[in-house]
């Protein structure tokens, strides 16, 4: 009788780590399983405003949507390069850290740019999130670092930035392509763990009265 295959990750994001360092179980059940899961209310106005910004940058939309009037002048800066401007752009590298296809069987770590351009020797990355800002979110923009410089050879500067667009306030790093390696080893570290997984113990917790696959909302896990 064959052996059934184990189930492992071979690719990570940024969400999918997060979603594994919440619970393996969760991770397991949506990316893996990929079972249905419903989108909050909070997720679904987050998708729209994103698209919002997006058509608005880059010219589709004449007028400033509401929910951007607190980046208002950014906005505006931003329509500038609207011609050059690159949104939802997929990026991915293989575990070498090399450039490869977003669909290829090698993509290893695969990020997405919500917009971004290029001014002489610097990338600048633009990143839009709505509701709260968590400190934790700091951390995706090393990634957007990473994913740049494997793939743009001449670029020497990403200039990577979160603009929450509720709250008014922009959080950004400048990395240099000196400094990836150290970055890349720090990732290296971090998933581990998740990428040699088998078992995908479920971690139970608070957030567990919320998680659309618990047993209270009659999914597939125990708590």
């Amino acid at each position: 009788m064959p052996i059934k295959a184990l189930q492992q990750f071979t690719a990570w994001s940024f969400s999918r780590l997060g979603d594994y360092e919440k619970c393996p179980a969760l991770a397991k059940y949506k990316h893996l399983d990929k079972l249905p899961e419903p989108k909050a209310p909070a997720m679904q106005r987050g998708i729209d405003i994103h698209k919002l910004a997006e058509r608005y940058a880059t010219g589709a939309l004449k007028k400033l949507p509401v929910e951007l009037k607190l980046f208002a002048d950014d906005f505006k800066s931003l329509k500038k390069f609207a011609k050059h401007l690159q949104v939802e752009g997929q990026l991915a590298v293989d575990d070498k850290w090399q450039p490869v296809e977003w669909f290829g069987s090698a993509a290893w770590l695969r990020a997405v740019l919500d917009a971004a351009y290029t001014e002489a020797d610097r990338r600048v990355v633009i990143d839009y999130k709505t509701g709260k800002i968590r400190l934790e979110n700091m951390d995706q923009l090393d990634l957007y670092a990473l994913v740049v410089f494997a793939h743009e050879p001449t670029i020497k500067i990403v200039d990577a930035q979160l603009w929450y667009l509720d709250a008014g306030e922009l959080r950004q790093r400048a990395y240099t392509r000196e400094a990836m390696p150290q970055i890349r080893k720090t990732w290296v570290a971090r998933t581990k763990k998740m990428l040699a997984d088998t078992a995908f113990k479920p971690t139970p917790g608070n957030a567990c009265r919320w998680c659309a696959f618990s047993k209270a909302k009659a999914g597939p896990c125990q708590f």
